[in-house]
């Protein structure tokens, strides 16, 4: 079991690069949310992943925003 929790920072950008600190031994499933870190009232949107390898992901939100995506990736080898 590999476990890797953080968050990432967007400023009015509907998408960012993020690389794995972890060394997973394969793809691991994802869970992401947007949260209100600015005051802004503008984290309303869906996350998605949009790419996904053992090294890095991609994730795209549905408009521009500031704030963060808090996400925890895991890898359950079978």
């Amino acid at each position: 079991l590999i476990i890797e929790a953080g968050a990432v920072l967007f400023e009015d950008v509907d998408n960012v690069t993020y690389g794995f600190d972890s060394d997973f031994d394969g793809v691991p499933a994802i869970t992401a949310i947007a949260v209100d870190t600015e005051d802004n009232n503008i984290s309303n949107v869906n996350v998605y992943v949009s790419s996904l390898t053992n090294k890095s992901m991609i994730l795209n939100a549905s408009c521009a925003f500031t704030g963060k995506v808090h996400f925890h990736a895991i890898y359950i080898k079978e």
